[in-house]
């Protein structure tokens, strides 16, 4: 259930990098926050602006974004554009399954499922950064493998709620 978190996420990143302007010589974007809103039916998230200081990111300024999959536009600042139906249609689907995971999460943690244990201590790495593993690209809104398998409950689980 972690892939569809992860999926969103990339949604939202590749979202706003999809009309990229070129970028100042120095500038870095980094995603500063990520909101579903279930009342209001709206994706909305946050791109930072900044530079890297001393191997860390200082932010400059920050941009809005949001889209509604129920009208089919994204929006940031005072402008609007339209999305494919079936590109917003894919958004609600993968919001719905973020949404049934984030229920059933609370009935878990409710129901004390696990053995509580304390939060792992977070030590810095001192070790090398490593190469990141070479995986195959993959096209956001589609699942496959386990993650299909997730996708299709969820949807199943999702139709009995509504």
């Amino acid at each position: 259930m972690k892939a569809a978190f992860i999926l969103l996420l990339s949604l939202a990143v590749l979202a706003g990098a999809a009309d990229q302007k070129p970028q100042a010589a120095g500038e870095v974007k980094k995603l500063g926050s990520v909101t579903w809103n279930l009342d209001t039916q709206k994706l909305v998230w946050t791109v930072q602006k900044g530079t890297m200081v001393d191997g860390k990111f200082v932010a400059g300024s920050e941009e809005r974004y949001e889209i509604s999959p129920d009208h089919a536009v994204m929006a940031s600042a005072d402008e609007q554009r339209g999305l494919e139906e079936e590109e917003a249609a894919e958004l609600q689907h993968l919001l719905d399954v973020l949404s049934l995971y984030c229920a059933q999460s609370v009935v878990w943690w409710d129901h004390g499922q696990q053995e509580s244990r304390p939060a792992p201590e977070v030590k810095p790495d001192k070790t090398a950064p490593k190469a990141p593993e070479k995986t195959p690209p993959a096209r956001v809104g589609r699942a496959s493998g386990h993650d299909a398998a997730l996708v299709a409950l969820a949807a199943f689980q999702g139709a009995r709620y509504r």
